[in-house]
């Protein structure tokens, strides 16, 4: 018998932590969520926690969570099973690492505003050196001041402070020039560097060319009078750059000659104003003040891995001490961009309102739209040091985000102005009356709100479509009432009447109804949704993102809201009930911008159903429940149709299940591990596919005229694994490839990166088990009714009538076929 958790002690652990072992999840975790078995009410971490791990189980239901780490005598963290901890968190250790002896850094320029990417190289070199009882360095590369300001600067100290990175005193490249100066004159006498007057646009030609330039050989005296020309930014100095002499026949063209140093006489320094007339590149200075203030470690993006034999040759040649080099691979998100120069563009030519929009992929732009630096860490976390690079969605940043923060945020009332309808209650208070209500239904540690109760209240137009004169609803949080009369012109209702019923059961009514009080005091909101910044999910280099800026980013709904949410503060989270989760970006006036929880984002920001406005999707404020009863829900879904956080019902028996309950149908993750013609029909191939079986699944599809056998061969594919075998041509076929069906033709479903093969798909909302065999007979058969809600959505993601195909690894996907069939 699993021994009792102690509720107390563990809330204090996860006070300052995400798991019961530290930043990432552990087998330890789910043993002592298991032996916990519901959700506390009294411990908010503990409950916060608590969610988030089962949420987490849902979502990687084959998952094989890491042992929790014990420490050994060398002192370095180890797990139970022997693997050291980065192993499994950050990939790999560290090559050469000693135990207490390990320094890395961050070294960013200070020409623009740290983002999500920045992040995750600053937060990586923190963890690492924290592993390791090290340290990081922060150190600013400044030396290209036709680019830095003192503005990026301090926002880039401020950021870092905002990220919790604890980090040695602030040093700067610029600081380091004079000896700079010095070791590039040793190599120019020492014949390791020259000074050239090629200028720029012919030396990219000759360096692509494999060409030596004409000064490449030139003599030493010549060198150095160029390169005191250089240094006092002399007219004639302006025309030449100091070049490293490498090979300009190395296959990596970075190694090509490349420039270490050039002049700079145009702008002042952010610091050192016009101190220094000619300045060191990155390429040069980087690699020598790594070694010299003790980097032990340099973490790098694979951007950068051309440049690493060109970092090894400048510590050789200038006699520093090696120091090891450790690639990740960069963050990239689908409608996003995050180079500097582009971002700079935004902001110059007004496409946003500063480096701070919510909508840009700054630090200070996703904390404005509420995302939490604790659900950064994770996320960061949760990629480590992986050298696999592609685009990703950002719902996976947003869910973490939510299972954060809605067991630690209060919940308000707003309706939408366009949404009033006033309901009489005959027998409700003649003037308002006050209530206290707690701010969080399941935590009354939270504290109160005022909440006014009134003869006339607010609801929805939505909600009111769906009413029946005579039927019994519930006002949420107040309790039962009767409608007894609803009047219409057309088909909009104008207003009801009713009558109370506060001793009526809210479990036995079939719809719960969001209300405000008609009274003076209501506050006056704005609903800010804000949509992806580009109609586009990625660009190629010679695209300009500023020619596919969204004009439908960012949508405004004025609404009224309860009185209390006046001891709103700026950056308070909510959750405006059956709206979503919000931030308080102004008070005055008072604009909550929506948090994304990680649902699929249209381009307009839609991001469902637009119940504001009278959708009829959304319309439905509830969902009746087996018996007729339904409980009240109260965890912010848009319209309580979705009322997440519902006990799940008993499995039922597949004849009992709905035909287009999609967890019917076993769809899975394979791989092709042999394909061949079909001996009689042209248009077939044969194909094993493993599913995690004793035995490989037979499978014929028709995608002999849309890929070789090559392409088939050893392809991870997605495909319905329960079906009723077939003969097709004499051969017998036990499952189905999906596909999409486009604009660019025939394109398998491809899993994500880290899938296995016999994994199954899921999608949220549908967690039933597979029915053995999919009947095939009219009328009875699931894959009939649901085949025609398979397709893909304006991102290539995989979807089921809005549920994205899932595995534990991530979002299926098509290459480019958007808004389009799957079968």
């Amino acid at each position: 018998m699993a021994a009792a958790v102690d509720l107390v002690a563990l809330d204090r652990l996860l006070t300052d932590q995400s798991y019961v072992s530290g930043a990432n999840a552990t087998q330890q975790d789910f043993a002592q969520w298991a032996a916990i078995k519901t959700c506390p009410e009294k411990q908010l971490h503990v409950a916060r926690w608590w969610q988030h791990l089962a949420a987490l189980k849902k979502m990687f239901p084959l998952k094989k969570w890491p042992a929790a780490e014990v420490e050994k005598k060398d002192g370095a963290s180890r797990k139970e099973g022997g693997k050291c901890k980065d192993e499994a968190n950050l990939e790999n250790r560290l090559v050469n690492a000693v135990q207490g002896g390990v320094v890395t850094r961050f070294p960013p320029e200070p020409s623009g505003y740290l983002h999500i990417g920045h992040a995750k190289a600053a937060l990586l070199n923190a963890t690492y050196a924290e592993v390791y009882g090290g340290k990081v360095l922060l150190r600013f590369d400044d030396t290209n001041p036709s680019k830095e300001k003192m503005e990026y600067q301090e926002a880039i100290l401020a950021d870092m402070k905002l990220l919790g990175i604890n980090h040695e005193p602030v040093t700067f490249s610029s600081d380091c020039i004079d000896e700079l100066e010095k070791d590039m004159e040793k190599m120019l006498r020492n014949g390791f560097s020259y000074v050239d007057d090629t200028p720029a646009a012919q030396m990219k030609e000759e360096r692509d060319a494999g060409i030596e330039s004409k000064c490449r050989n030139q003599p030493l005296e010549e060198n150095l009078r160029r390169w005191k020309e250089m240094l006092a930014g002399s007219e004639q100095g302006l025309t030449y750059a100091c070049r490293a002499k490498i090979d300009m026949q190395c296959p990596n063209k970075c190694m090509r000659d490349p420039v270490f140093y050039r002049c700079k006489v145009d702008e002042p320094h952010h610091r050192h104003g016009f101190k220094y007339k000619a300045y060191p590149t990155y390429d040069f200075c980087c690699a020598i003040i790594d070694s010299r203030t003790g980097v032990t470690h340099a973490l790098r993006s694979l951007e950068y891995s051309d440049r690493k034999a060109m970092y090894n040759w400048v510590l050789e040649v200038t006699g520093c001490k090696h120091v090891e080099i450790s690639e990740f691979s960069r963050m990239n998100f689908d409608y996003t961009v995050l180079s500097k120069r582009k971002l700079t563009k935004l902001v110059d030519t007004g496409a946003v309102t500063g480096w701070d929009d919510p909508r840009m992929p700054t630090v200070r732009g996703v904390l404005r739209r509420g995302l939490t630096v604790e659900a950064l860490k994770e996320f960061v976390m949760t990629q480590g040091a992986s050298r696999n690079t592609n685009s990703m969605s950002w719902d996976k940043i947003w869910a973490i985000n939510k299972q954060m923060i809605d067991p630690v945020i209060p919940r308000y009332c707003a309706i939408a102005e366009d949404q009033f309808v006033e309901f009489t209650l005959s027998d409700g208070p003649a003037s308002p009356t006050v209530q206290k209500e707690n701010l969080h239904p399941k935590f009354p540690e939270m504290g109160t709100k005022d909440m006014y109760l009134a003869k006339k209240v607010y609801v929805r137009q939505v909600d009111c479509q769906v009413l029946a004169p005579g039927e019994e609803i519930t006002l949420m949080h107040w309790g039962n009432c009767f409608v007894e009369k609803i009047n219409k012109k057309g088909d909009t209702v104008t207003s009801l009447e009713g009558r109370l019923h506060l001793e009526g059961s809210p479990k036995t009514t079939k719809y719960k109804l969001n209300w405000l009080a008609v009274m003076d005091g209501l506050i006056d909101v704005t609903l800010r949704e804000l949509g992806f910044l580009f109609t586009k999910p990625t660009f190629v280099d010679e695209e300009d993102p500023l020619d596919y800026v969204n004009p439908k980013s960012q949508t405004d709904t004025k609404a009224k809201g309860e009185p209390a949410m006046l001891n709103l503060k700026k950056g308070d989270r909510l959750q405006v009930e059956r709206a979503g989760y919000y931030i308080v970006d102004s008070v005055k006036p008072m604009i909550l911008i929506e948090i994304p929880d990680g649902k699929e984002k249209k381009i307009s920001g839609e991001s469902r159903d637009d119940a504001w406005k009278g959708k009829e999707k959304e319309a439905k404020p509830a969902k009746e429940e087996k018996g007729g009863k339904a409980a009240e829900k109260e965890n912010g879904a848009k319209g309580a149709a979705k009322e997440k956080g519902a006990k799940a019902a008993p499995a039922k028996a597949a004849g009992d299940r709905p035909l287009d309950d999609v967890s019917r149908v076993d769809i899975q993750v394979g791989k092709i591990t042999k394909v061949w013609p079909h001996p009689d029909a042209d248009k077939l191939w044969c194909e094993e596919i493993d599913i995690g079986r004793a035995q490989p699944l037979m499978v014929c599809s028709g995608l002999r005229e849309h890929f070789t056998q090559e392409q088939m061969q050893d392809r991870m594919v997605v495909l319905i694994a329960n079906m009723k075998p077939v003969k097709m041509r004499g051969v017998e076929s036990q499952g189905m490839v999906l596909c999409s069906t486009g604009p660019s033709g025939v394109e398998l479903l491809a899993p994500p990166a880290g899938s296995k093969p016999g994994e199954r798909v899921f999608f949220e909302g549908y967690d039933g088990e597979p029915d053995e065999v999919l009947n095939t007979k009219t009328g009875k058969a699931p894959l009939e009714v649901i085949k025609p809600e398979l397709k893909t959505n304006g991102t290539c993601e995989a979807m089921f009538k809005g549920a994205k195909f899932m595995t534990g690894a991530g979002i299926v996907r098509t290459a480019s076929n958007k808004d389009s069939p799957i079968g």
